[in-house]
């Protein structure tokens, strides 16, 4: 009987804290916004959330500096006790209320050539008090301290970046869908960021994001292009399939850094197209009503993640430069020429059943 009443106990606070989760879902995503307070952005990079069945959670980190180098650093965990990532099992356990074992992942440009980071497997430890996250890419320790704006990303040995105050009008956002049974929210912060990366001095931008989600695999596109002069420009869509043109939950939005403001694509008519020329490239043009804005993207380095278990992902992630780019609107035209050099990333992601 003690034991059955102990079993009672532990689903009961297990049920609690998944309402936990889609609490915190609901709330990112009724915000849908930049007005997320930094105790609330604090709870969410610096906790462990408690996953149903097909529940994710990853922080992803993106950096952009000059002469196209670029660095992206992911930790990533889903329910289940295992998961096959890159070719190689993983095991995923949660220690303890803040400690759990899952996945990390990453990869330099150093603006020659890409350098990967490796696959690890390692315990990760968040303290909520220090605002720390302690984790290990491969054999080096990496650690994540500080709040908005000022954080400290650090792989010993490689790594070691500060970020600031960036110029952006919405440095930070909560964001998030809610279908019951499924949803997920995310929060992400902008900003400028500074420090040494493999020996040399880095300086550029900053994009730190942390995601939680119940929701199965799915194909989608994602990009985001800093430019020289400080405009920025993203989309997001999610896709029917892999290679479907039909695409949902579109957004698109470009900060004029000159004009010091951010020209959002409510709804947009999306066309993405693969070009395998001589040189790989992406072409995105988006349409809202008079807005009409057309990239054509370049892909110099390339990296894949596999994931298996739930399901099948594959993120293919492009580092790419603007080769053209062009943004009419009712009152104004902006090209290439006017936004200075830029580099970026974009994502292609897709997902299979087996």
């Amino acid at each position: 009987m003690v034991a059955i009443h102990t079993n009672i106990l532990k689903i009961k606070r297990g049920i609690t804290e998944i309402e936990k989760t889609y609490a915190l879902i609901r709330k990112l995503a009724s915000i849908n916004g930049s007005n997320i307070s930094e105790s609330l952005l604090d709870r969410v990079m610096y906790n462990v959330e408690s996953l149903p069945p097909l529940g994710k959670e990853y922080w992803w980190f993106l950096f952009f500096g000059q002469e196209r180098k670029q660095i992206m650093l992911l930790v990533f965990r889903k329910f289940g006790k295992k998961m096959i990532f890159n070719d190689r099992e993983m095991l995923l356990k949660k220690m303890d209320v803040n400690e759990f074992q899952a996945i990390t992942a990453g990869w330099i440009y150093d603006g020659e050539k890409m350098r990967d980071l490796g696959d690890a497997n390692p315990i990760i430890t968040v303290n909520p008090e220090e605002k720390t996250l302690v984790s290990r890419f491969s054999n080096r320790k990496m650690t994540l301290h500080g709040g908005f704006p000022n954080y400290g990303i650090k792989i010993e040995g490689i790594i070691d970046l500060r970020t600031t105050m960036g110029w952006f009008p919405e440095n930070k956002c909560a964001h998030g869908v809610f279908i019951p049974p499924f949803g997920a929210g995310w929060v992400d912060i902008y900003s400028n960021v500074e420090g040494t990366v493999l020996g040399d001095e880095f300086r550029g931008n900053a994009h730190l994001q942390k995601v939680v989600g119940i929701m199965p695999y799915g194909p989608f596109h994602w990009g985001r292009v800093v430019f020289q002069k400080g405009s920025v420009a993203s989309f997001f869509c999610l896709k029917t399939g892999r290679g479907s043109r039909r695409y949902f939950h579109r957004s698109m939005a470009f900060y004029d850094h000159e004009g010091r403001k951010t020209i959002r694509f409510e709804n947009p008519e999306l066309k993405i197209v693969k070009n395998e020329g001589k040189k790989l490239t992406w072409i995105i043009e988006g349409q809202d009503n008079e807005k009409k804005l057309r990239m054509v993207l370049e892909v110099y380095a390339t990296k894949s993640f596999t994931m298996k278990g739930g399901g099948f992902q594959v993120y293919i992630e492009y580092a790419v430069t603007p080769k053209e780019f062009s943004l009419r609107t009712r009152d104004q035209v902006i090209t290439l020429s006017d936004l200075g050099k830029g580099v970026g990333t974009f994502e292609d992601a897709y997902w299979s059943s087996i």
